[in-house]
């Protein structure tokens, strides 16, 4: 398939000038999965299937068929996660594992049962695994499993207990107003107490070239060097990042962050810390609310939201385009020319430099319908209602006496010889 015959089947999809060049975005909504709206939490089995905290219980993918596990106290599931080929969740005064029967169905066991004493209305939101520890997070407590003797450690705390971190080989967690602490030989060890971080919400911890990067709900990031220094991770970032609340965060396989909002989509954050994409419910996903991010083997990127889910393909080899305010019109025709895409339709011809982010330019001259763009000769032509035009550098020319057009045909005309 030519390359602009490619880029024709998916600029089909509606562009725009106003919106970014944005990956192809998939939405599952509830009644796609069968389950409820919302979605706390992803995880990935070795079989590449999906799994989710749904509201209704343990939602599974295998990326044909949806099926749903009610949670065993018909309580909202918060957290999952895949680890050794058990499911862990965590849920409203209960967490556990699901193991698949000789039939292929998961099965529920109950790691509290009367082995522990919860305190009281406790719910699990995150769960980490760490050698043969793991880790179930309420808002009150921290209970550390150890698989190998099936004993339990309690972390107590008077305050509340926003999230826990995994970062390499140690897992972090913040006490609001105490400060950062992780897990050391069992014990918890204060990390950092600085005024920067310890009365903000920190939604996640990463590794960035050997120091620690702290994300805020609604200040941006920081960082932390070797000197237990706190300072901002780039002043002109986190200035743009001022005017969102983010509810969660996540470092992918090539180094470069997605920030969940609570309002507005996500953020896609590069290693040169710069925002690259900003995708919300306008330009694609489901919904505007991101309460959980996961990447997947495929390097797939699930979202789950408020009210249902989206996967975002950031490794496509296309961009989608969404005309939200129907400025370009009904697209006809597309052809890429010497890094110039030019996209012909009933409104005129449009094009945009392929290598530059923003919108597309109306070429003057152009009102009404494209039907076709095709290069003869080295020289770019325009079939269009009112003649035929010749493209060179986003103008256009039109050829004289010429009605309306539709196609060309290169006709190569025989050699006569005279004897």
């Amino acid at each position: 398939m030519k390359l602009n015959h490619l880029i024709t089947f998916f600029i089909l999809f509606q562009l725009s000038v106003f919106s970014q060049e944005l990956p192809p975005i998939e939405v599952f909504k509830p009644k796609d999965y069968g389950a409820e709206d919302q979605n706390w939490g992803i995880s990935q089995d070795t079989d590449k299937s999906i799994y989710f905290a749904n509201n209704k219980g343990l939602l599974a993918y295998n990326g044909a068929r949806w099926k749903l596990y009610k949670s065993p106290n018909s309580s909202i599931i918060r957290s999952v996660k895949v680890i050794d080929g058990k499911i862990y969740t965590g849920c409203y005064m209960d967490f556990g594992y699901w193991e698949k029967n000789e039939f292929g169905v998961l099965n529920y066991t109950s790691l509290v049962k009367e082995s522990i004493s919860l305190a009281e209305d406790e719910e699990f939101w995150n769960i980490l695994a760490l050698d043969q520890w793991i880790v179930f997070q309420s808002l009150d407590r921290i209970y550390i499993y150890n698989t190998a003797d099936k004993s339990f450690k309690i972390i107590k705390s008077e305050t509340t207990i926003t999230k826990i971190y995994k970062v390499k080989k140690s897992i972090y967690f913040q006490k609001i107003n105490d400060g950062i602490f992780k897990f050391e030989d069992g014990k918890e060890v204060l990390v950092t107490n600085d005024i920067l971080l310890k009365d903000r919400i920190v939604v996640n911890v990463f590794d960035i070239n050997d120091e620690l990067l702290f994300q805020t709900k609604e200040n941006g990031l920081f960082t932390m060097g070797s000197n237990k220094s706190i300072k901002e991770w780039d002043i002109k970032l986190n200035y743009k990042l001022d005017k969102y609340s983010i509810y969660n965060s996540l470092q992918l396989s090539n180094g470069s962050l997605i920030l969940g909002t609570v309002s507005n989509g996500i953020l896609h954050v590069n290693t040169n810390k710069e925002i690259v994409y900003e995708i919300n419910q306008s330009k694609g996903l489901g919904n505007n609310t991101i309460l959980s991010l996961f990447e997947d083997a495929n390097q797939n990127v699930w979202l789950g939201m408020d009210n249902g889910i989206s996967n975002i393909n950031f490794n496509a080899p296309f961009r989608v385009y969404k005309d939200q305010l129907g400025i370009l019109g009904s697209v006809y025709t597309t052809i890429l020319d010497d890094n110039i895409l030019y996209l012909g339709t009933n409104q005129g011809l449009f094009y945009k430099d392929q290598n530059k982010k923003g919108s597309f330019s109306f070429i003057k001259g152009t009102e009404g319908q494209v039907w076709s763009l095709q290069k003869i000769k080295n020289t770019l032509f325009c079939s269009h209602d009112n003649g035929t035009f010749i493209i060179s550098g986003g103008k256009a020319e039109r050829i004289e006496n010429t009605s309306g057009t539709v196609s060309y045909t290169h006709l190569t005309l025989p050699t006569i010889y005279s004897v």
